[in-house]
């Protein structure tokens, strides 16, 4: 039977080293499609993306036949964001269709895209798992100084078009830190170990079980849900959540407790909810396949919905 390729976006912001990352992964051996580098390529090769800009942009947005005018262009996208959002979509899904071709072709397992602007654009759903490469800020800011000759206010000013890591981190991504201290290969291994594990079918007790533990060990680091979790007797709770998605997901009996009951005393918000979801459905994501997944995610929004409307926060 065929295995299924992992496909694996690499992202950061300027400065951070994410061609550094990449570098290194090929040269171990992984196949690499750099979407930046692509994208480039497409803007002056591809005759109906060159016709699609001159319809936006008018006849400026090449200097000659092949030339892309590339100043003119940042400059128009710059003042009017809504040219931008127009240029990714003429742009993007031509990217999209040769990433998917390159991963076809591919022999490996793992197939890394590096992107500068996954997030940003929505194109992080598009994979299996992302890397997010770090480095401190004022790293980052000598870096692309030096590299691109760019003043501090120019390196800040391509800073603030970009999300932030914190940002970036909120959908849980695999971190990368670049900061010249941090052995970069040991990092990249353990990733690529991450990685390489074969994902669960969701079937039987002990894949709940560790759908469970891995769920909870992930919201006991989350800075917005731990202070509701760190009070509660895990010894206890566990064996009773994993009783719960038994019966919800392979029919078991055994679990009689009310599980919205139990959470209508804490004080959450909204966003509480929101995170949850998002911690819940990443962790199905990163370690499970099957249609017990879709399953679990449509049980778990249920459950926070039905919450939510009874502590009046719909």
């Amino acid at each position: 039977m065929t295995k299924t390729k992992k496909k694996v976006g690499i992202t950061g912001g300027i400065g951070a080293g994410k061609t550094l990352v990449s570098s290194i992964l090929s040269k171990i051996g992984y196949p690499i499609f750099n979407s930046d580098l692509q994208a480039k390529l497409i803007v002056e090769q591809d005759p109906d993306v060159k016709i699609q800009i001159i319809n936006l942009f008018g006849s400026s947005a090449y200097t000659s036949s092949i030339t892309y005018n590339r100043k003119y262009i940042s400059e128009i996208v710059f003042q009017e964001p809504e040219k931008l959002i127009q240029l990714n979509n003429i742009i993007h899904p031509k990217v999209r269709e040769k990433f998917n071709k390159f991963v076809q072709s591919s022999s490996s397992d793992l197939v890394f895209n590096e992107a500068a602007i996954l997030y940003e654009t929505g194109a992080y759903t598009n994979f299996d798992s992302i890397i997010l490469v770090t480095a401190p800020k004022e790293t980052r800011i000598q870096r692309c100084m030096l590299r691109d000759e760019l003043s501090r206010e120019g390196v800040i000013s391509k800073m603030n078009h970009q999300w932030s890591d914190d940002e970036k981190k909120e959908y849980n991504p695999f971190i990368i830190i670049n900061d010249g201290i941090e052995p970069l290969l040991i990092q990249i291994e353990k990733i690529i170990n991450d990685l390489s594990h074969t994902k669960r079918m969701l079937v039987n007790r002990e894949d709940i079980e560790f759908m469970v533990k891995s769920f909870y060990s992930k919201v006991l680091d989350d800075e917005i849900l731990s202070p509701f979790f760190h009070k509660i007797d895990f010894q206890n709770h566990l064996p009773k959540m994993i009783d719960f998605w038994c019966f919800v997901l392979i029919g078991t009996t055994g679990y009689t407790t009310n599980v919205i009951e139990k959470h209508l005393h804490m004080p959450l918000k909204p966003e509480h909810f929101d995170r949850w979801l998002q911690i819940f459905n990443l962790n199905l994501d990163a370690n499970f396949e099957g249609k017990n997944v879709e399953i679990a995610k449509q049980r778990a929004f249920t459950i926070a919905w039905t919450t939510k409307s009874k502590m009046h926060l719909i």
